[in-house]
């Protein structure tokens, strides 16, 4: 099942391109393009705050649909059709001026999410490539992926001033249908299918499962939240803007060197002991932006906090690929999505809430400090590793391979 080393670059470095663009796009340029949107047609930040909400919401509920669907058909036309739909919904949002379908354009930009964003990503090349070849696949496409946001930050506002709102919408567009032409180039046409007489696989969530999603979930509720209130809490503490924005871009630059660091750390500690030191980590990075009038202490946080959020971005992956047969992988991957996803959309309005009731970030950020260490601690629970019967044994399985030095 595993392809040849030379064989899999076109197919790898397609998924880069399709994550990249779709999160650049999509997510990355949304503030600004919502900003331009307010300014051209007199919108408040609520209406364009509510209308990409709703597409989170979207990607959130449709993604077990998706994942099944990518077990099922392979990820070749799925995922170009992905990248046609979230061309289509910039088409829409640059030709129309009436706010119901500026809603709709967002409904189908959050279609367009749960088709070209990782989770898809990596069913597809779970479906070709397995253990090492596969480990190393997903870090070049996290690592790439991973400067969409600084690629398309900087585009996206060269291209407002340039060509106006329309023209940015019609550019990027563009640049979607090409990513889903390469995707529909470079991808086989089908999964890899199981040996003949394999009995077949069949994904039920078991406690193991449901654990990991819960750790997941909570993981996401602490980046999400951080990721929102830095830059605020640093002007907040009397940090000039300029030096915010660095601190603040400091966090997701962090990242990379997690990802990269992620591989080494995997052979020598074992994925689910990895992963449960990244949550430690991830609390104890927003813990330490509880001093932010301590400049070496701040520091030491924000990149803690982005080396463990860049790397738990793989033992995500890592986990269920080691845990779930690659026919289920996509059932088992968009099943845990979907609390994921949800909680991404909703994260920020619960942020926001708090502050609103408390007036200080120090109530949120001790909130998110033990909502880190609660989802380490659920992967030491001494019954995890011991779910019920099923193809869902993911822990049990992680901890097998491990101690029989399974890559």
């Amino acid at each position: 099942m595993t392809h040849r080393p030379a064989g899999q670059r076109p197919f790898v470095w397609a998924l880069a391109a399709l994550t990249t663009v779709g999160y650049g796009a999509l997510y990355y340029a949304q503030p600004l393009l919502a900003l331009a949107t307010e300014h051209e047609r007199g919108w408040t930040r609520a209406q364009t705050n509510f209308a990409f909400t709703l597409a989170l919401l979207v990607t959130a509920f449709t993604a077990p649909a998706v994942g099944r669907a990518l077990d099922a058909r392979g990820g070749r036309s799925l995922l170009s059709l992905g990248a046609l739909c979230a061309a289509a919904a910039f088409t829409l949002l640059a030709l129309t001026a009436s706010y119901p379908l500026f809603v709709l354009g967002w409904l189908l930009a959050g279609a367009a999410m749960a088709l070209t964003f990782y989770e898809a990503a990596f069913t597809v090349l779970g479906q070709q490539v397995q253990g090492e070849a596969r480990t190393r696949a997903t870090l070049t496409i996290t690592l790439v992926a991973g400067l969409a946001s600084t690629m398309f930050v900087p585009l996206t506002t060269a291209l407002l001033g340039a060509w106006g709102l329309q023209g940015t919408l019609l550019g990027l567009a563009t640049g979607l249908m090409l990513v889903a032409g390469l995707t529909w180039a470079a991808l086989p046409p089908r999964p890899a299918r199981p040996p003949a007489g394999a009995p077949p696989a069949s994904f039920r969530p078991d406690p193991s499962f449901r654990r990991l999603t819960l750790a997941f979930t909570l993981a996401r509720v602490v980046t999400v939240g951080v990721g929102l209130q830095l830059a605020p809490l640093l002007l907040a503490s009397g940090y000039s803007a300029a030096l915010a924005a660095g601190l603040t871009g400091l966090l997701g630059l962090a990242a990379l060197p997690g990802r990269v660091a992620f591989v080494p750390l995997l052979t020598r500690l074992g994925a689910l002991r990895l992963t449960t030191g990244l949550f430690m980590q991830l609390a104890a990075g927003t813990a330490l932006l509880l001093w932010p009038q301590h400049p070496p202490v701040l520091v030491l946080g924000i990149v803690a906090f982005g080396l463990a959020s860049g790397a738990l971005t793989l033992a995500r992956a890592e986990l269920l690929a080691r845990g779930y047969p690659a026919a289920v992988f996509g059932a088992a991957n968009g099943r845990m999505a979907r609390p994921v996803n949800l909680a991404q959309a909703l994260t920020p309005f619960g942020v926001g809430l708090l502050l609103t009731w408390t007036g200080a970030y120090s109530v949120s950020l001790c909130l998110l400090t033990a909502l880190g260490v609660a989802a380490g601690l659920t992967l030491l629970d001494p019954a995890f590793p011991r779910p019920r019967c099923g193809p869902g044994r993911a822990v049990r399985e992680v901890r097998r391979n491990e101690r029989e030095g399974a890559p």
